[in-house]
């Protein structure tokens, strides 16, 4: 397919094309903003993090069968959401580390307070904010695009963190659950269990 009619998601996370969003950042630009500026921007986390299903900002690019192929096959794709976690990782004071697992050659994914968490905690370790709205997208996203053990490892923090667990909502932290670990295909918001959600999505 000629470049230009790949969808704009493949195209912004490809490295080799690194094409704008819609406001004309590319993701490097993204992830070179400050945590003053992310925290101030709203229209940047639609992109960095799509989702399958529709939300208030109706431009928000989303995931199509097409694009999640691309996904699960192009560890290129892949590596550059993981550096687009990592980032928005340390904009909440946390880390992304791959940690030995006790008798095998292998590793898994951990998550950890950063060395900026104390500072950086105060923008969503609350009751409620838009941040965490943000933090349910990223999970999501993660799983849909192929970063699962990325989205466990950042759920199995949120859960188990004494001062999340004791100062976030219990909505939030539900919310949280939903996008980590409920079936793949109903949207984190949507209440209803028999609800056909993203059909493409039926057996993933």
């Amino acid at each position: 397919m000629p470049i230009n009619r790949e969808p704009l998601l493949i195209r912004f996370f490809d490295p080799s094309i690194a094409s704008p969003d819609s406001r004309g950042r590319t993701l490097a630009t993204v992830l070179s903003s400050s945590d003053r500026q992310l925290e101030a921007s709203h229209d940047y986390i639609q992109t960095l993090f799509p989702l399958p299903e529709g939300s208030m900002f109706n431009s928000a690019p989303l995931i199509t069968p097409e694009i999640r192929e691309a996904f699960l096959s192009q560890p290129q794709l892949r590596a550059s959401l993981r550096n687009a976690l990592e980032r928005m990782l340390a904009f909440y004071g946390l880390q992304l580390n791959e940690r030995q697992v006790p008798n095998s050659s292998s590793t898994k994914d951990e998550v950890t307070r950063g060395p900026n968490f104390t500072s950086n905690s105060k923008n969503w370790v609350t009751r409620f904010n838009h941040n965490h709205l943000r933090i349910t997208r990223i999970l999501r996203s993660l799983r849909v695009l192929g970063l699962t053990s990325e989205a466990e490892a950042l759920h199995d923090f949120l859960a188990s963190d004494v001062d999340v667990t004791r100062l976030v909502s219990e909505r939030s932290q539900m919310y949280w659950r939903r996008a980590t670990h409920r079936e793949l295909y109903l949207p984190s918001d949507e209440e209803d269990r028999n609800a056909e959600g993203i059909a493409w999505l039926r057996g993933s």
